[in-house]
């Protein structure tokens, strides 16, 4: 750690410049001008006054490096050795990280390499979590309780770089899979009960996540709450924690919610409002007349900064970078809806023959029902699979964590899609046709199907697929 101490003062906790620090002031201007003297040169009848190119590059210098403070040039310097490790941070960061690579390692001992979650998630999940780090705890951290500016790239780097990249490496999934099978049963039997599951299905809405992103925005830069959480480490982290998890959860609802990879339109339309207030709360610190947090202007003060002139390059880093960032995710998000709607109208053209199994299948369960034949007996012919057996193996391979399942006990999950009624349905995970071949093949190995869902490869067996296979085509 530098030698230099950061005194804190009761009344605002301003982080000192260390004692010496002074203007160069008249020695600057006195070298400056002895560089530029006169030299009198003959030239015919002529006398010019030339100065020594050396002299000259040497005083430009002087003059650039000497008319900033001295204390700013050692603020610099000192940061590179400010790495902030607060227990209320880097314990966090570690507990995900273990977590995350030890789920990992037992979901590909399972189902091989890549399956589950892809070698692409895994690497975004390492991305977002370095960014995290790199923002809570290199000199970023630091810097961010005396330049406004540096705050504001902080909180940029953790809703708009880190959240994201975390989110797309499917976090929850690696840390169930970190727990043991027994243990993990229990978690997600507990996250499946129907208060959870309900405000899951509230919290994740495009609406809500639109709204919760913005609140935390908008609230945690009210001045009042602002300068609390730069005088308090714990209020601090609150903050941090609320962009984080806010940030996480808008994305998550953009790229995985409820309505999948159709719904990327709407996604569209709340990645473009969000850029909207986003960028008029950057606006705002841009354009405004004074301070708006008394910290950094006793900061600026003690560190000899233009406090305003701070304020104003923090508004046009969330103005101009930060709308950028939105614009990028929003062009991406519309290229995948119109992607999507291709291959739907695709499908719709092309499978016309496989589009019309389901009506045979619900032909054949009216028949069976009214002839008196069973729905479990035309299920097992048509898949060559066991219904019962179907059914525990669902048990086995947590699908109830995901899906909702009639029939099967506790499994109200909205994570996945319902799958009531899946027996009667045209398409299976968004464009595959519904025959019990693409049935078992799903099951099986979804991640070729389609390596964008988040429906992992599990190793299950052809024959345990065409059991859960069975079960489904019950649900009519």
């Amino acid at each position: 750690m530098h030698a230099m101490s950061d005194v804190r003062s009761a009344g605002g906790g301003v982080r000192l410049p260390p004692k010496g620090g002074s203007h160069l002031g008249s020695s600057c201007r006195r070298f400056v001008a002895s560089a530029f003297r006169r030299k009198t040169v003959a030239s015919g009848f002529r006398r010019k006054t030339v100065a020594s190119g050396f002299s000259r590059k040497i005083a430009l210098a002087v003059f650039v490096f000497g008319a900033v403070p001295l204390s700013a040039h050692e603020l610099a310097a000192r940061a590179a050795y400010e790495w902030e490790f607060e227990p209320l941070v880097v314990v966090p960061l570690a507990i995900t990280a273990v977590l995350y690579v030890a789920g990992v390692a037992r979901l590909w001992r399972k189902a091989g390499a890549g399956k589950g979650i892809s070698w692409w998630a895994a690497a975004s999940f390492a991305a977002g979590w370095i960014t995290l780090a790199a923002a809570l705890v290199s000199p970023i951290a630091w810097l961010s309780g005396i330049l406004f500016s540096v705050h504001m790239t902080q909180h940029t780097l953790l809703m708009l770089v880190a959240a994201p990249l975390v989110t797309f490496g499917h976090p929850l999934l690696a840390w169930m899979w970190a727990l043991d099978a027994a243990p993990r049963e229990r978690v997600a039997h507990a996250f499946r009960g129907p208060a959870i599951v309900g405000a899951w299905h509230a919290l994740t809405a495009p609406l809500a996540v639109f709204l919760i992103q913005s609140a935390a925005l908008w609230v945690w830069h009210v001045p009042s709450l602002y300068e609390a959480a730069l005088r308090n480490d714990a209020i601090h982290a609150l903050e941090h924690l609320c962009f984080v998890l806010a940030g996480s959860l808008f994305w998550w609802a953009m790229v995985h919610g409820r309505y999948g990879r159709a719904g990327y339109g709407l996604g569209v339309l709340y990645v473009f409002l969000t850029a909207v207030h986003s960028s008029a709360l950057g606006a705002l610190a841009t354009i405004a007349p004074s301070v708006w947090y008394p910290e950094y202007a006793r900061q600026a003060a003690a560190w000899h900064v233009d406090a305003l002139a701070d304020q104003q390059l923090a508004g046009l880093l969330m103005w101009v970078p930060a709308g950028v960032i939105f614009i990028v995710f929003g062009l991406a998000l519309t290229a995948a809806w119109l992607g999507e709607a291709e291959r739907r109208v695709r499908f719709g053209i092309t499978d016309t023959a496989s589009r019309g199994f389901p009506i045979v299948l619900l032909a054949l369960a009216l028949c069976a029902s009214s002839c008196g034949g069973s729905v479990v007996r035309e299920a097992e012919t048509l898949t060559g699979g066991s219904v019962e057996r179907g059914r525990s193996a669902i048990g086995k391979y947590g699908c109830a964590a995901c899906h909702t399942i009639p029939g099967i006990e506790g499994a109200t999950a909205t994570v996945g899609p319902p799958l009531n009624n899946i027996a009667v349905r045209g398409i299976l995970g968004g464009h595959l046709p519904n025959t019990p071949d693409n049935m078992v093949k799903w099951i099986q190995h979804p991640q070729a199907v389609d390596p964008k869902n988040v429906m992992p490869d599990l190793g299950i067996t052809d024959q345990e697929a065409r059991n859960i296979s069975a079960y489904l085509y019950t649900l009519r």
